[in-house]
């Protein structure tokens, strides 16, 4: 029997709506904690869902209720605690750091399904700063440092070594990592530096007035690794580029493409002019615009225009399968609770809006084209049942 499993039986069950709670007379795994997910594993037959400490005692989530006195193996998911033990030591070392060599303090920790973050207390942090901080934890890593985890009387800590103080008493348990740092933690950790294998800062961000670095170590940087390149590889086969030239061929792209975004917007206000003139020839108290290829906001751009004459616009876009009802609030009705209303009537599409202006979506052009000839018709009509 491995480290990772262990014999012992169950010394007391309750249950609550997230499922039956299991003590354990010996239990080998870390409840939730520090910044620290819980272990994952089984009891039995059974997955470990939560893990949690009350009042001093490790309860165990599980989906079913085991009897008191019921004799069980328990096993560690190792692949979960070896990648929670690289995220913190990670962050030990990522505070040494930051702390000694830079002086910015750490100010919380937590270890996310797919990323860590720490929240330091700095106003700014740009890249060029990131990249040197992992070139120095990088080194740390090289050097292999031993990571020490131990328990000693509280009359034998070194505080004034600790990286935080703790007003724990009795026994202390210490995390020390050779050389750079000296911790009380109850947390997982590797035995040496070099398991940790990388350390990639992911993003940062500001929050509340500091810096929260979100960060990647182990597998979890190699997994990260492998997606950009994937993303890189895919990009210069799309524009035939090199790693020198990627960057200047993406701008170049960018570029390009919002010329012809205010090329369009131009081309689009030209036809909307077009198309509210034609409309506006027949002299209709309801006007309708019907879009069958444009793009959404054209038709928008369009029915607005048409509202602002005066009249109650309707327009449908078949792309979208929307339909929009318009006025300029000279007009009695509320076109919101009109729409909502015969909608509701005629059992299809869903929408709303306010007094001037609604909308509408529909499942199919076939029930937008309804919907659209029954709301105009009842428009034309008066027949409103608002």
């Amino acid at each position: 029997m491995d480290q990772h499993t262990v014999n012992t039986i169950v010394t007391s069950v309750k249950q609550d709506n997230k499922g039956h709670w299991h003590t354990l007379e010996n239990s080998p795994f870390y409840a939730e904690g520090g910044g620290q997910p819980a272990d994952r594993g089984s009891i039995g037959s059974h997955d470990v869902l939560d893990v949690q400490i009350e009042n001093g005692e490790v309860w165990h989530l599980l989906s079913e209720g085991l009897s008191t006195g019921t004799p069980v193996a328990v096993r560690i998911d190792e692949d979960v605690r070896r990648d929670h033990s690289i995220q913190h030591t990670a962050q030990h070392l990522l505070t040494a750091i930051l702390e000694d060599r830079h002086g910015i303090r750490t100010l919380s920790f937590g270890i996310g399904e797919e990323d860590s973050s720490i929240e330091i207390e700095t106003a700014a942090m740009d890249w060029t700063q990131i990249e040197a901080l992992e070139q120095e934890i990088q080194q740390l890593i090289f050097d292999n440092h031993p990571v020490h985890v131990y328990e000693i009387p509280d009359e034998k800590v070194d505080r004034p070594r600790l990286r935080k103080a703790t007003n724990r008493t009795g026994m202390i348990r210490i995390v020390e990592i050779e050389g750079i740092d000296y911790n009380a933690c109850g947390g997982t950790h590797v035995e040496m530096t070099g398991q940790l294998g990388m350390i990639q800062v992911t993003s940062l961000k500001k929050v509340r007035g500091n810096i929260r670095l979100t960060y990647v170590a182990g597998n979890r940087a190699l997994k990260a690794t492998q997606r950009a390149r994937e993303a890189l590889r895919t990009i210069h086969h799309t524009f035939s580029t090199t790693n020198e030239t990627v960057a200047a061929r993406v701008i170049e792209e960018h570029t390009i493409r919002l010329e012809r975004e205010k090329e369009i917007k131009t081309l689009e206000e030209r036809i909307a002019k077009a198309k509210v003139k034609a409309v506006l020839q027949e002299d209709n108290y309801v006007a309708l615009h019907v879009g069958r290829t444009e793009a959404e906001t054209l038709t928008t751009a369009i029915i607005e225009r048409i509202a602002a004459t005066g009249r109650i616009a309707v327009g449908a876009n078949y792309s979208a399968q929307k339909l929009f009802v318009m006025h300029d609030g000279t007009h009695d009705i509320a076109v919101g609770t009109f729409l909502r209303a015969a909608l509701q009537e005629m059992q299809i599409g869903r929408g709303g809006g306010n007094h001037k202006q609604a909308q509408a979506r529909f499942t199919s052009v076939s029930e937008l084209e309804r919907g659209m000839e029954e709301i105009v018709r009842r428009l034309q009509e008066g027949g409103l049942p608002c």
